[in-house]
């Protein structure tokens, strides 16, 4: 089983966090729920979790203190961080720390199982990765790299300075090659690109692997190569090339490289070949770019106008573009615009799981910048067809705009009272000008509607009588029997009969 603790200040959200996910079958244990940075850090310091859920803002030692007092001190759990969606600073500050799990509260059941499934993998990886002791000479440099990168045994170490100097040797020196497998795996490479070249593949965990190999002048032209010959094979990757190092107990610098150089990869189409010494003089941003266009984004939906909610959504990618903005911050900044159109659905009285695009949209892995801002368009198209189609309905005459209201929502409690408030009308005069334009009550209006549907429900369905009474709204039996004799001049049983005949 592996060990888990939970850090937040709120007891009703450590109970969540239990609830949320079933733990032990999952292989999880529980070994301690904290209410504080000071207690997390003791027990992590005392029982060597392997995971630590953690809230981002709390009194005294925040979740990021929290979580660079714990690296410092030499642990390396997985950590999954909680946060809201407006803590973006906090949020931003965590990626720094290797922070890779970010949970916006309050999370949904699909995104928990996500995020565990990931973390399982991960920590199944790095135990099967202790667990390796192959001997030979071809298998040990490998896995003294392997665990060199993860950070479980140290290059200044004598005897692995000794090791890969004596087992590898390069007259050119050494350089990394990352590799994120969007389809495949490290283990399906043909070997045959290695043949002739001192490589060594590294299985890292999740969908990461990499290779270390003797530099030589057109290193990038050759991993060129591989990844057409890949791409053409049906696996879809993305390769970093890192900078040139003297010896292989200094791969370590290569390798911060090149997961340096990967996060270019959001900015361009392609998963070809980028080499860090081309690219190292741009810098990914944290800053918040682009977030100033976003309530204008939101006015401009909600007035419906297409071509200037295209165009400023172009114009915030340009921005986020052209300042490299980091694909964790843009998917922030993207995650924002998407919850505040379906809060307004729900002020609208629309249901946003509805459009399927808001959960398609969270679900998604978007692998480019291109990409995020392709969907993004797609949705708020779909979200202001919606929008439309919701207004076009509730249009015209106040009356047939309640009119429509009530055929929606008769099989509710409703009250004049009620409907009055929801449309800012005095209910007296609601119920006069109701009764002028129809000629019937709101009341009985509803009757109608209800005892019209039973008449259907009766005729198509063999659901029993008081059922019908409770699905179309009624609360009380004998009170359905009463309108429905009142307007049908039978009992329902009879009308069933009969229209049977």
């Amino acid at each position: 089983m592996y060990k888990v603790i939970f850090v937040d200040d709120e007891p009703f959200a450590l109970e969540g966090i239990k609830l949320m996910v079933e733990w032990e079958e999952l292989g999880f244990e529980i070994v301690e729920m904290c209410e504080n940075g000071e207690e997390a850090l003791s027990c992590i310091e005392a029982c060597k979790p392997d995971l630590v859920v953690t809230d981002i803002r709390m009194p005294v030692i925040d979740g990021l203190e929290l979580i660079d007092r714990v690296q410092k001190a030499g642990n390396d759990p997985v950590f999954i961080i909680l946060s809201g969606y407006n803590d973006f600073e906090y949020a931003r500050s965590a990626l720094r720390y290797g922070v890779k799990h970010y949970l916006l509260k309050p999370a949904l059941d699909r995104e928990w199982e996500a995020v565990i499934q990931f973390v399982t993998e991960e920590l199944q990886h790095r135990k099967q990765q202790r667990l390796r002791h192959d001997l030979f000479t071809d298998r040990l440099v490998p896995t003294l790299l392997a665990q060199m990168l993860r950070g479980e045994i140290s290059a200044t170490d004598v005897n692995v300075v000794e090791i890969l100097d004596t087992l590898a040797t390069g007259d050119q020196g050494w350089r990394y090659i990352h590799i994120e497998w969007l389809s495949g795996s490290v283990q399906e490479l043909d070997a045959r690109y290695f043949l002739s070249r001192k490589a060594h593949t590294i299985d890292l965990f999740g969908s990461q692997a990499g290779l270390v190999m003797e530099s030589f002048p057109e290193i990038e032209k050759w991993a060129g190569q591989l990844y057409e010959d890949l791409h053409e094979q049906g696996f879809e990757c993305c390769l970093s090339i890192g900078p040139r190092v003297e010896s292989l107990h200094h791969i370590e610098a290569s390798y911060s490289g090149a997961l340096e150089t990967s996060m270019h990869h959001f900015f361009h189409i392609s998963g070809s070949p980028l080499d860090y010494d081309k690219i190292h003089h741009k810098q990914i941003s944290y800053d918040l770019h682009g977030v100033s266009i976003i309530d204008d984004i939101q006015s401009a939906l909600e007035a419906l106008q297409d071509k200037r909610v295209e165009n400023l959504i172009t114009q915030m990618f340009m921005i986020l573009s052209a300042n490299k903005t980091a694909r964790e911050v843009v998917h922030m900044l993207v995650i924002r615009i998407v919850l505040k159109s379906a809060a307004v659905m729900r002020e609208m009285g629309i249901d946003s799981e509805a459009l399927p695009r808001v959960r398609d949209f969270l679900r998604r892995e978007h692998r480019s910048l291109k990409e995020v801002e392709e969907s993004l368009q797609a949705y708020v198209q779909q979200y202001m067809s919606q929008l439309k189609q919701h207004k076009e309905k509730f249009s015209g005459h106040p009356l047939r705009v309640i009119e429509r209201f009530i055929q929606d929502h008769y099989r509710e409690t409703l009250t004049i009272k009620d409907i009055g408030e929801r449309f800012f009308m005095n209910p007296v005069y609601l119920g006069q000008a109701f009764m002028k334009r129809n000629g019937v009550g709101i009341i009985e209006y509803i009757h109608d509607l209800r005892i019209n549907a039973a008449k259907r429900m009766l005729c198509e369905t063999d659901e029993t009588i008081r059922l019908i009474a409770e699905q179309i709204g009624y609360v009380h039996y004998h009170h359905f029997l009463k309108e429905f004799e009142k307007r049908v001049s039978d009992k329902p049983g009879v009308f069933r009969q009969l229209s049977k005949v």
